[in-house]
């Protein structure tokens, strides 16, 4: 029997973190937000059970740590490693689309946030 296919999402996790192009804004940093979905197939639906399942604080706690594991230049490439690590520790997951904002962006323009949405698959789906 095939399992049921459902989204979990996590909406507005914020955290502080040094990525950037320019070395400055690399060293003082900057404030993010992150909306993560995932599609999977499990059985939680029915049994209830958080094993069948993805836990949505962990997924939280896992952006968090990739976003302070590594410095990144782009946003593109950091919601990239956020959707390659999610893959990585949830095998439920068949779909993963993380967005990434940056809030109030250090440029010549007054823009509330500036951002990107990067979606990875596993192979085969």
């Amino acid at each position: 029997m095939l399992s049921p296919v459902y989204r979990v999402f996590l909406r507005g996790l914020e955290f502080y973190a040094y990525h950037g192009v320019p070395e400055a804004e690399r060293a003082v940093g900057h404030r993010y937000s992150v909306d993560l979905e995932v599609t999977l197939a499990g059985r939680a639906i029915e049994t209830d059970a958080i094993d069948d399942t993805v836990d949505y604080a962990r997924l939280g706690e896992l952006a968090i740590e990739v976003a302070s594991a590594a410095v990144y230049r782009t946003v593109e490439r950091l919601a990239a490693a956020i959707c390659e690590a999610i893959l990585a520790d949830f095998p439920l997951v068949r779909r993963v689309q993380a967005t990434v904002v940056k809030r109030l962006p250090p440029a010549n323009l007054i823009a509330e946030c500036a951002g990107v949405a990067v979606s990875r698959e596993r192979p085969g789906e």
